[in-house]
């Protein structure tokens, strides 16, 4: 009796990561309620397609400066409110509140320029390699 539990257990288990490793495999790409665009792709859609994924990474570049800022003040106000003794003479590993540097959105203002910019030279670039060819 205890071998039809393990072998019921077993094709339990099978069908689970059959059944998981079947829609990991597909995963979004087949989705048959979703409707399809009626309108073409231009030559302006690379474009439009790039831009988003610039303003995508910006506004992730955002979120990270403002995780980072926001982790430090923790830390930080973690390291003032802690009342443990601490001698840095005798523990070298002790640590001591730093000043947080603030959320430098310059950066990423920077990247998203950069980004912008590649986009913008990206057909232009296609558009003279295929002119060569021809």
């Amino acid at each position: 009796m205890p071998t039809r539990l393990e072998r019921s257990t077993i094709q339990g288990l099978s069908i689970i990561v059959l059944t998981s490793a079947l829609l990991l495999l597909v995963g979004c790409q087949f989705n048959p309620l979703k409707p399809r665009s009626a309108v073409p792709a231009t030559s302006a859609a690379p474009e439009s397609a790039c831009a988003a994924n610039c303003d995508i990474a910006k506004t992730q570049c955002e979120e990270r400066q403002q995780l980072r800022e926001q982790l430090c003040q923790e830390q930080a106000a973690r390291l003032q409110n802690d009342t443990t003794p601490c001698n840095t003479t005798t523990n070298p590993l002790c640590p001591q509140p730093t000043a947080c540097l603030g959320e430098d959105m310059g950066l990423c203002r920077v990247q998203h320029e950069e980004c912008l910019t590649r986009c913008a030279n990206t057909p232009a670039r296609a558009s003279v390699t295929h002119q060569a060819e021809s």
